[in-house]
């Protein structure tokens, strides 16, 4: 919207033209209404230059910068000639104001309007032409400039416009429908993602629970072995022993009678704790075979289950076979741990028979 009277420069030559036909003295009527009619105009121009900036684009446009400009001439003096011009041109705008209002004018407006209709004959020349314009011919040319408007221009192609926007607004759709896709894809991959963590996660703790239960079965195994070694040395100490003293087995008689004791408690002893030590051992075999399996259940477990509950709604049995096997523990049949008491009955047992 282009503006004229709201400019700062307008408005000062309103308010001074203002002052200056309010110094004239009118010689008739037909003056005194004229110059009644600049002011009525002039001064709604002053104090509402938004209304008259939006409901006059078309006079803006056509007289806007020589209307002001003819106010605005100081060199001239304000004779009827100039002043009935300039009444021309304020009916003009008062015109179009009409027209473009959805209500009817003021009173005070109307009466000027009608004081112009009935007094066309009483201006100037030039002034009564720009007047019978305004009646007969500007409401015409007024219309046709709205007609060919970018607004109108816009109504006429209104079938176009809808069928752009429709189309742009299946292009959001399928845009958004796609967007949406992408996101429901990345959605399932991050529930896939988490769920995999998560086995990841407990993937993990059965590993470091299997390093320690290695750590432990290569201990049990070390004193196995040592264990091992002790069962074996006595006896071959004492076999080296007769072997270096066959020619005198008699002499040493005592002596081999005093360690043997000794010797068999010990070995006793021994083979006692390597059996504990032994099913120690199988135990912790058994829990890392466990700990295996486990370790293979978490890598195929999510997967599975998907699978299987898609499965078991056709057929609730299918699967049970496959079940109980992958998910039955390993079962090792180690025997039961010796108690204390019972090496002691076995040490017991052996002096009994030593005795006698």
């Amino acid at each position: 919207m282009e503006e004229l009277f709201n400019k700062n420069q307008s408005k000062t030559v309103l308010g001074n033209f203002k002052l200056k036909v309010n110094d004239l003295t009118p010689a008739d009527d037909f003056e005194r209404q004229r110059n009644s009619l600049i002011l009525l105009v002039v001064s709604s121009m002053s104090h509402k230059p938004d209304q008259w900036d939006k409901l006059c684009q078309i006079n803006i446009q056509w007289i806007g910068s020589y209307f002001i400009n003819r106010l605005a001439d100081e060199q001239k003096e304000l004779s009827k000639e100039r002043l009935d011009d300039i009444c021309a041109m304020c009916f003009r705008f008062l015109f179009e104001l009409y027209l473009s209002m959805k209500d009817n004018l003021a009173e005070e407006f109307e009466t000027a309007r009608q004081f112009v209709f009935n007094n066309v004959d009483s201006f100037e020349k030039d002034a009564k032409e720009k007047i019978e314009y305004a009646i007969r011919d500007m409401p015409i040319s007024i219309f046709k400039a709205i007609a060919n408007s970018d607004a109108i221009d816009s109504l006429k192609n209104f079938n176009s416009v809808s069928a752009k926007a429709e189309k742009l607004k299946d292009d959001w759709e399928s845009d958004l429908s796609r967007r949406e896709a992408r996101v429901n894809s990345l959605k399932e991959s991050l529930s896939k993602y988490e769920n995999a963590f998560n086995f990841v996660g407990l993937y993990q703790g059965f590993d470091e629970l299997s390093g320690e239960k290695k750590a432990e079965r290569d201990g049990i195994l070390l004193w196995l072995r040592v264990l091992s070694v002790l069962i074996v040395s006595p006896i071959v100490a004492e076999l080296i022993f007769v072997y270096m003293h066959l020619d005198n087995i008699a002499t040493v008689r005592d002596g081999l009678l005093v360690s043997i004791f000794p010797t068999v408690s010990l070995v006793a002893i021994s083979v006692y704790y390597f059996r504990v030590l032994l099913f120690n051992y199988k135990s912790v075999k058994s829990q890392l075979l466990q700990i295996d399996l486990r370790k293979t259940l978490c890598r195929f477990i999510q997967s599975y289950s998907e699978y299987s509950s898609e499965l078991k709604r056709k057929d609730a049995n299918s699967l049970d076979k496959f079940e109980s096997i992958v998910f039955s523990g390993i079962v090792t049949d180690d025997g039961s741990l010796p108690s204390t008491f019972d090496g002691m009955n076995q040490i017991e047992k052996l002096i009994k028979a030593a005795k006698s």
